[in-house]
């Protein structure tokens, strides 16, 4: 029986090493489940794999999508159990920080009724005309459930909250308590540190991306992608773009740091409460491979 499992845990913890040494032990292919690693070219600020790692061990759902679609995870659920039901004697890991898309895999998705175009549109203009402030505040009185890991900058998901009440006079929280189509619960390793070692690796991570020509990438990206383009949502890339020196850019590395710390957060949070997992503490587990090989291989 072929070895499905996931990896999980917060942006920077560690996962990526580890997923590569226990996809070798087992032979399997790694499912990216991060929301932000999918865009082509949007490689160094989102913390793709290197294409050393693409090419040591075979990855999907990472580096594949046009920067201007809008990626759901609805659509993650339709990919990933094709994948699955094309490859029944392949080993794979699910390796990510994208919650919901491990959850919806595992439980399956709201049955919520397509949302008309139209209703999308008229969001997505009042966002550019009015601003995300107001399309936030106005999804906090619809359904301040939904909202509570949400930030302002993440406009996708906003006007997801606010088309599903219009369409259906529901709220998207109630919605989300009633699922089909899931492919069954599934082993999950929740890779954890102390919050201060997690924090010191976060700043280390974004000082080398800036290393590695994040900024370059930026304005590479600039040339082509256009700026409403859901990937640009990704943090740090619009803020660094717009960055007129180096006095400037040191200002917003600060405050992706900051960012990026407080959405460690809300993922140790939504790890921790919102799926059943084994814990796996990196700053004290002597041999993580091992631990981690030992349970898939004798659960």
């Amino acid at each position: 029986m072929p070895i499905l499992f996931a990896l999980v845990g917060a942006t920077g913890v560690g996962k990526s090493r580890l997923s590569l040494e226990l996809a070798e032990r087992f032979n399997a292919e790694i499912i990216g489940v991060d929301s932000r690693q999918i865009y082509k070219g949007f490689a160094i600020g989102t913390a793709q794999p290197s294409t050393e790692d693409m090419l040591r061990v075979k990855h999907h759902q990472i580096d594949f999508l046009d920067p201007r679609k809008v990626y759901s995870a609805g659509d993650f659920c339709a990919n990933a159990k094709k994948l699955l039901s094309e490859n029944t004697n392949q080993n794979y890991i699910l390796v990510g920080g994208t919650g919901l898309y491990l959850q919806s895999l595992m439980l399956g998705l709201p049955q919520i009724p397509k949302i008309d175009e139209s209703i999308r549109k008229s969001f997505e203009d009042d966002a550019v005309k009015f601003g995300s402030n107001s399309l936030f505040k106005k999804a906090k009185e619809v359904d301040p459930e939904a909202m509570e890991k949400v930030e302002e900058n993440n406009v996708q998901r906003i006007i997801r909250i606010l088309e599903v009440f219009q369409l259906t006079g529901r709220k998207l929280s109630e919605w989300q308590k009633e699922r089909e189509g899931g492919i069954g619960v599934l082993p999950v390793f929740w890779l954890n540190r102390a919050r201060e070692n997690l924090y010191a690796r976060i700043d280390t991570r974004v000082d080398q991306m800036i290393a590695d020509g994040w900024l370059d990438e930026i304005h590479e990206l600039a040339k082509t992608v256009p700026l409403e383009a859901p990937a640009w949502q990704s943090l740090g890339y619009k803020e660094l773009l717009c960055a007129k020196d180096g006095n400037q850019v040191q200002s917003v590395l600060e405050e992706v740091k900051r960012k990026t710390r407080n959405y460690a957060k809300r993922q140790l949070t939504w790890f921790r409460w919102q799926v059943k997992s084994t814990e796996v503490d990196l700053d004290t587990c002597t041999n993580p491979l091992e631990y981690i090989h030992n349970r898939v291989v004798a659960p």
